[in-house]
């Protein structure tokens, strides 16, 4: 009996050799298929000379990714590298900010939404989300804005990056690319030349004092249209009681409440971008 065992042993060891290859195999070819419906995508953050920081995240491979645009901007309070591509045709524009007054740590969703605010102004009138998101284990806000949805996180405590994204581009195209995609920032660069954000400064004081000086002639204009009123009017009490009150002028900035904290995962922070696309499209 142990002389038949011992000469049935090969033929029992190359069945289970043959199986663990067929395994393999199939367990290898399903990746590789997985891998094969995306590509990594790497692209640098700068312009035609310096590159600041590199952009990593996958696409799908089957999708047309071409360079559109790269160029470093100048904002009131620092300085912006913004490079586009188009995915699909859809374009996809990432705003990398340099602010002439970093912040020391992580802000909250209020704190970058005013640090947005101060490239452009619009982005107080997003529809924001309140389902949570993370780019690179970094807390982000994401919300749609006329016809793009946009994303915004700190690569770094010193900068912040906005991602504006065609609404157009499926929702699992967007999640994958936002929650595949890490920005690394070479912290020993910077666009910001010697000197810019003393300029940049004084320049904001300026626009802040003529602001004022608008706001202070036109109280004056409208002290001396009363008076002139009231000279007009004479003793005609009764007559100037009839007239109605001036309206009240609300303020153009809307107040902004802190964004409650929703234990969201990827299904409902889907499902809210559906739901306000489809909002978009009435």
């Amino acid at each position: 009996m142990k002389l038949t065992i011992l000469a049935r042993r090969p033929a029992v060891a190359r069945l289970l050799i043959s199986l663990c290859i067929v395994l393999g195999l199939l367990i290898a070819n399903l990746a590789a298929a997985q891998e094969e419906s995306y590509i990594h995508l790497t692209m640098p953050l700068g312009d035609e000379t310096d590159t600041y920081a590199e952009l990593g995240t996958i696409v799908p491979s089957a999708f047309d990714v071409e360079p559109y645009e790269q160029k470093i901007l100048n904002y009131t309070g620092g300085k912006d590298i913004k490079t586009s591509i188009l995915l699909n045709g859809s374009r996809i524009d990432i705003f990398l900010l340099y602010p002439c007054q970093p912040p020391a740590s992580l802000l909250d969703a209020e704190g970058l939404i005013s640090l947005l605010a101060t490239v452009d102004a619009n982005i107080l009138l997003a529809n924001y989300s309140q389902s949570e998101l993370y780019i690179d284990d970094r807390p982000a806000i994401w919300g749609i804005l006329g016809g793009s949805l946009f994303a915004a996180y700190q690569p770094t405590n010193q900068t912040a990056a906005l991602i504006v994204m065609d609404a157009n581009i499926d929702e699992d195209t967007i999640f994958d690319f936002l929650l595949n995609m890490n920005i690394i920032v070479d912290e020993s660069m910077t666009p910001i030349p010697p000197g810019y954000c003393a300029d940049a400064t004084a320049a904001a004081a300026d626009q802040a004092a003529a602001i004022a000086a608008e706001a202070a002639n036109a109280t004056d204009a409208a002290m001396d249209g009363a008076n002139a009123a009231d000279l007009s009017a004479g003793t005609d009490t009764d007559k100037a009681a009839e007239q109605p009150a001036a309206p009240a002028l609300a303020s153009a900035t809307p107040a902004l409440s802190r964004q409650d904290k929703a234990k969201a995962d990827r299904e409902a922070a889907m499902a809210k971008l559906r739901e306000v696309k489809a909002a978009t499209r009435k």
